[in-house]
């Protein structure tokens, strides 16, 4: 009948159309929009439609607004496997979809916890929303290697004076923040009973936040070592075409003998010499002759050869003497771009990997040990685990560097995604972080957040600053994410109270 795709579309609507709602909001509070005032109200409508009487419908209300955040956030998967990585659209988008699916689980469960906790255990949403959804954001990025890509707390990755906490507390202290609002706007949005000290204790919370971050931010770090970071610009097309190779050498030449000279270090991002290590030996003579000839230290990436099949993603230490004095080896590998988790089961998956091999994983985090400091190196989305840069920075590392190639991404939002996380990377550490990217964005961040310099995207480019060494172990570095076992005892004793409180009544 004509009127019954009118009627299905106003179903779904009404019954999803809060959640989808909150599901757009959550795309807009990310980078490039980076609406970061939008996230303290951008789970109401989510919030508002959990029904402790239907868990089925709180879950797909959930699981919908999940699917439209996830879909406006990563929808660049296609772009990075269709565009370089060789595979079809139908594939690629059916790959997008089975991944926007897992990752809207968790939204599911959140609104299904909350749920099923005020029904069966007296838990108020209000008490509930944020221990449950900050656990949920922890399990993610744990799972199946983990993905803690754009959790609710990185959308405030420009408002230093609040975000300054996460040297003690990590970035979930910062998304329990966030849903602890949402949940108070939303019992005040519904006129629902909420009691005062919740709302103090919260308040209370931001408000030694915001205290804490302006006295940390009165501090500067004065920098006095010269880096320059170079960003060739080389396309993913042509990366690995043997007759641009030597294009490549040229380039970052040009830009390192043009724009990186008196620099103590000058840094090349991640593959940035496109040849394997141990084949080309010509190609590193040119290489070493860098540092050698402009009195400089050169760090660059590059890929190297444990047989024919296994390669390392590497980065090398070059001395101004031009002698090999630090090597580190990509630990933490991108699945499906690196390597194939699943391989041996689905053999023609195998091709999906980069040029047609697995990488393997180096042996551990410890910094590379040079005159110009102990430096961490993060390669590619390292630095977007909190835990990696926790241990690099127990091994001792002294600034922090990462190098990637974004370049798989093309114009899309994610150079932008990524970069937000470093912002939380160096509050975390107390570190400089020093970012190198083939097309961008290149930066360099002081241990307060902010940045001192940084770069478009896809263009050619050398980024000159100053870092100083820092070797202070923030309270975060030394103990974790001990945030998460806060929440957990927390949520276990309002179920506790709420269990008795059923009980007595």
């Amino acid at each position: 009948m004509p009127g019954t795709g009118k009627s299905v579309f106003s179903k779904i609507i009404m019954r999803y159309g809060y959640a989808m709602l909150s599901g757009v909001m959550l795309i807009l509070i990310q980078p490039p929009a980076s609406l970061s005032p939008l996230a303290f109200v951008a789970l109401v409508p989510l919030i508002y439609g959990i029904d402790k009487d239907n868990l089925r419908l709180s879950f797909l209300r959930g699981f919908a607004a999940g699917i439209v955040a996830w879909l406006g956030t990563i929808y660049w998967v296609v772009v990075a496997m269709n565009q370089y990585g060789g595979i079809n659209i139908p594939l690629s988008i059916l790959i997008l979809v089975i991944f926007v699916l897992y990752l809207s689980v968790y939204t599911g469960i959140f609104t299904l916890s909350c749920a099923f906790l005020e029904k069966r255990m007296s838990v108020p949403v209000y008490l509930a929303a944020a221990p449950v959804w900050v656990i949920l954001e922890y399990a993610r990025g744990i799972v199946m290697t983990g993905f803690p890509w754009s959790y609710i707390g990185h959308s405030q990755f420009g408002f230093l004076h609040l975000i300054q906490s996460v040297s003690v507390t990590g970035t979930f202290f910062i998304s329990f923040l966030i849903v602890a609002v949402n949940s108070i706007i939303c019992s005040a949005w519904t006129r629902r009973k909420i009691p005062a000290i919740f709302t103090v204790v919260i308040a209370t919370l931001i408000a030694s936040s915001l205290a804490y971050g302006f006295v940390r931010l009165q501090h500067r770090d004065s920098g006095n070592i010269k880096a320059a970071i170079v960003q060739g610009n080389i396309g993913q097309d042509v990366k690995w075409d043997e007759s641009f190779k030597m294009m490549t050498v040229n380039k970052y030449y040009r830009l390192s003998f043009g724009l990186a000279q008196n620099a103590d270090i000058i840094i090349w991002p991640e593959t940035s010499m496109p040849f394997l290590l141990g084949r080309d030996p010509a190609a590193y003579r040119y290489v070493k002759a860098v540092p050698v000839t402009l009195k400089s230290r050169l760090l660059y990436g590059t890929v190297g050869m444990l047989s024919t099949r296994n390669l390392l993603n590497t980065v090398h230490y070059i001395d101004p003497e031009g002698n090999t004095g630090g090597i580190y080896n990509k630990v933490h590998l991108v699945p499906f771009g690196e390597y194939t988790p699943i391989v041996s089961y689905f053999p023609f998956l195998a091709k999906l990997t980069a040029i047609g091999a697995d990488f393997k994983p180096g042996d551990g985090h410890s910094p590379i040990q040079t005159d110009v400091g102990k430096i961490g190196v993060l390669i590619c989305f390292e630095g977007i685990f909190p835990y990696i840069t926790n241990e690099t920075v127990r091994q001792g590392a002294e600034v922090l560097v990462n190098l990637t190639n974004d370049a798989w991404y093309n114009r899309t939002s994610a150079p932008y995604q990524h970069f937000a996380f470093y912002v939380f990377r160096a509050i975390e550490t107390d570190r400089y972080v020093l970012r190198s990217a083939n097309t961008g964005i290149s930066a360099i961040i002081d241990p307060r957040g902010r940045i001192e310099g940084k770069t478009p995207i896809f263009t050619e480019e050398v980024l000159r600053g100053t870092y100083a060494l820092k070797n202070t172990k923030t309270f975060y570095v030394r103990h974790g994410d001990y945030f998460i076992v806060i929440c957990l005892v927390f949520l276990a004793m309002t179920v506790v109270t709420g269990f008795i409180r059923r009980r007595k009544s």
